[in-house]
């Protein structure tokens, strides 16, 4: 068999959905006006039993603007850690930070006169968490991360695990494919069987939401009520499995009240005990005291 040229075109199984929806396409607009003039005229005419359920559920407002309120704030945040510059001490490839460094380069920062915490009165609550080498301070991270997922501190924790294993891995050199190998295929990692895909899709999807017309209310029925009874369990394991995550400590926690200047002093005052770390991450959440009524309770302060 030789090279020879293609023909592009539809495939025809594709081709025979479209032409199979067809019946159903041209009916639809036509019933959908029927169906609008007969929900019109029967609009109001039945008597609808209010459920007890959504009595109980009358003050629900109030308790989603307690629950904005408390995760909406308008504080600020910063983070210190070894992989900063100019904070630390470097060699080489790797950092340093002592606990006492990370406070004093957090006071540095709420005195930075280029980039000021806002005016008035304000409370700050201080985070620091400490290891003894890079795989400890790796571990200290990630525990903390695990619990309450911070940017900052996700990217230190990448960086020590890094530096925890450089002396090994650096002698590693990787080897590139040597010969094609085969993978899995689907038409949908090309974007003409993707679009295919998205364009015949809703036509099928149309054609679904009709048949379904075919299931009996009564069994439509059944099947919500026993989703949504799987939906209210799925809430609660999801919310017990958030609280039980929520324990424990993993570092050193303050809370400071003043201004901008005072904290900045009050933070100078207070630096934590020499205890042989030679690794730490520092991070400040401010702003007023209700903005850091989060904080505060999630760090246990």
């Amino acid at each position: 068999m030789t090279w020879t040229a293609i023909n592009l075109s539809t495939p025809s199984a594709l081709q025979a959905v479209h032409t199979g929806l067809q019946e159903c396409h041209s009916f639809a607009p036509g019933e959908l006006d029927n169906s609008k003039a007969r929900l019109a005229a029967i609009n109001g005419s039945a008597n609808i039993a209010p459920n007890p359920v959504a009595a109980t559920a009358s003050g629900i407002d109030a308790l989603r603007q307690s629950m904005k309120e408390l995760l909406q704030s308008d504080g600020r945040f910063v983070c210190t850690h070894p992989y900063l510059h100019p904070l630390g001490d470097r060699r080489g490839n790797y950092s340093y930070l002592t606990p006492q460094q990370a406070v004093e380069g957090m006071a540095a920062k709420l005195a930075d006169p280029m980039d000021l915490p806002p005016n008035g009165d304000l409370q700050g609550v201080f985070l620091l968490l400490r290891g003894v080498d890079n795989q400890g301070f790796a571990d200290t991270l990630g525990t903390f991360n695990t619990i309450f997922p911070v940017t900052e501190l996700q990217l230190a924790e990448r960086r020590a695990a890094w530096l925890a294993t450089l002396e090994k891995d650096k002698l590693i050199q990787a080897t590139g494919p040597i010969h094609p190998t085969w993978h899995e295929q689907d038409p949908r990692r090309h974007e003409g069987g993707k679009n295919m895909d998205t364009t015949l899709g809703p036509l099928v999807a149309m054609a679904e939401g009709y048949n379904q017309e075919n299931i009996r209310p009564e069994t439509e029925l059944d099947a919500l009520i026993e989703k949504k009874r799987a939906h209210l369990q799925t809430l609660d394991d999801a919310w017990t499995n958030l609280t039980a995550t929520l324990q424990g400590g993993t570092g050193l926690g303050l809370v400071l009240d003043g201004n901008s200047g005072s904290i900045h002093r009050q933070l100078l005052e207070n630096t934590p005990p020499v205890e042989g770390y030679k690794l730490a991450a520092a991070c400040c959440w401010i702003g007023e005291s209700g903005q850091m009524t989060f904080f505060r309770e999630l760090l246990g302060l």
